[in-house]
Parts: C-alpha cells; sequence; structure tokens
C-alpha cells in the first residue's frame, strides 16, 4: 500500500518541493494551505503523516497539531519549523507530534524522517482494534471515498458497488462502515420515483474544501 502523505504551509514554494521529494519515493502527497481542508483529509482518513507548517498566518501549526490529534490518535504528525529550540520542540509534543523538521528541508533528512515514521504508523494501526474487528481494508475504504466524491449526486449501493468493482456486499459493508464513522452521510430516497421501499444513498458530506466551485 502507498503512503500516504499530507503537508499545509503557506509557502507554496516549500510544498512544491515537498511533493517533487515525496514523487522519488513514489509516496502520495497531498498539499494545501487551507488549514478546513487538511482537517478534511484526517476526517475521511485520506493521509498517514502529516506535514504542518509551525508559522501560519490564519491557524497557527500548535493548533492546528492539536486539532488533528484530536481527530486521530494513529496519525502521525511532523510540524515544520525553522527553530528546533526545547522549549518549541516540548510544546510541539504536548499538542501531539510526533516529531519536526528544521527548514530548509532536506531531502536526505525529509526521506528518513518518513521512512522512520511510516513503521510508527504502521504500529499505531496494527494497534486499531475497530478496523481489525471489522476486517476494514483502508485501501479499499480510500476507493470508495474517491469513487463517492466524484460522483455530483447522491448514490446507492448498487451504483457505488460497480464503480469500484466490488460485490454488493462488501460495497455495503464499506458504505455502512464510512456512515457509521460520519465519515459520509446516508439518505432515503425513492427508486427512480417509483413507488415502494426508498432506496439508501450515500455521499460525502459537502465542505468548504470539496464544493464544486461556482
Amino acid at each position: 500500500m502507498p503512503l500516504h502523505i499530507g503537508a499545509i504551509d503557506d509557502d507554496r514554494s516549500i510544498l512544491y518541493t515537498l511533493e517533487a521529494m515525496a514523487s522519488t519515493e513514489g509516496w502520495r502527497m497531498l498539499t494545501t494551505n487551507v488549514p478546513e481542508e487538511c482537517l478534511d483529509w484526517i476526517k475521511l482518513d485520506e493521509v498517514d503523516i502529516l506535514l504542518v507548517d509551525y508559522h501560519m498566518p490564519v491557524m497557527n501549526g500548535l493548533h492546528l497539531i492539536r486539532k488533528a490529534r484530536e481527530l486521530s490518535s494513529k496519525l502521525v504528525l511532523i510540524a515544520l519549523t525553522v527553530e528546533d529550540g526545547g522549549d518549541l520542540a516540548g510544546q510541539l509534543v504536548l499538542a501531539g507530534a510526533d516529531d519536526f523538521i528544521t527548514k530548509p528541508i532536506r531531502l536526505a533528512d525529509f526521506t528518513a524522517r518518513i521512512r522512520l515514521h511510516e513503521k510508527l504508523f504502521s504500529h499505531r494501526e496494527q494497534l486499531n482494534w475497530e478496523e481489525r474487528k471489522k476486517g476494514v481494508s483502508k485501501d479499499t475504504m480510500r476507493k470508495v471515498l474517491e469513487k463517492l466524491k466524484e460522483f455530483s449526486s447522491p448514490k446507492d449501493c448498487d451504483d457505488v458497488a460497480a464503480a469500484c468493482g466490488l460485490a454488493y456486499v462488501t460495497a455495503h459493508r464499506y458504505l455502512e462502515y464510512l456512515a457509521e464513522r460520519g465519515l459520509i452521510i446516508r439518505s432515503a430516497g425513492a427508486q427512480d420515483g417509483r413507488p415502494g421501499r426508498p432506496k439508501t444513498y450515500y455521499a460525502v458530506p459537502v465542505s468548504s474544501s470539496n464544493a464544486p466551485s461556482q
């Protein structure tokens, strides 16, 4: 399974550098300068490791790290900062950060830290009893979420199963699992306008980060 990394920084050149570094290792990298979009990644379980710039104008990195940790205990959080003082490091750890990388970011340091924390994330994944108990595959869960985000309207289980290449029972299990966690919403509707038992439809909640542009 490819590693999924997210990064938030108000400096677009830093994000371009991180994207280039991640691509050399075959890692999937999502980047943004919008805190709400970053938090949506966590809610939808789209990233394994999150890099957070400490100095940001809208929401400082310390606050964002704290909110991110509240949303996920298994996510690996790494702060990006130009400072490496002990006081700051202590604040970051107390907020929920696992590590920090000082700027300017060097390829060797970046790849070494990510490989190290990939093992930490894998260990936390193994301790996630809920997912293990339900037999949930992260790859399949992300596939279902990605397909739902591509749809312009809510879809039923048949539509999702066909789009993802899954059996109906499997698709239904993942859709219900995601709905129970609050990652997607379910609604009832008539079957193509015909009378009878309503069907259940599923959709990803609309937010500022995934709403269609006007």
